[in-house]
């Protein structure tokens, strides 16, 4: 199982980045499956949040410029 966000970093489209939580065993696939929907969507909020904050990092030596799309 994988929950993600994405975004790109500017207008121009050629910057685009993802960030994920991806299940890696058996038994974190079951937990992250048993999350209500609720719950997923607070584990998304919190991905597009640290994406975010990577992205105010990143965005300044991607161009002069550079605006941060949400």
């Amino acid at each position: 199982m994988e929950i993600a966000r994405e975004r790109f970093l500017d207008d121009t489209r050629r910057y685009h980045v993802t960030i994920s939580l991806r299940s890696r065993t058996t038994e974190m696939h079951s937990a992250l499956s048993a999350l209500s929907a609720d719950e997923r969507e607070a584990v998304a909020l919190a991905l597009a949040r640290a994406l975010d904050d990577i992205a105010k990092v990143v965005a300044p030596h991607v161009g002069e410029g550079a605006a941060v799309k949400r």
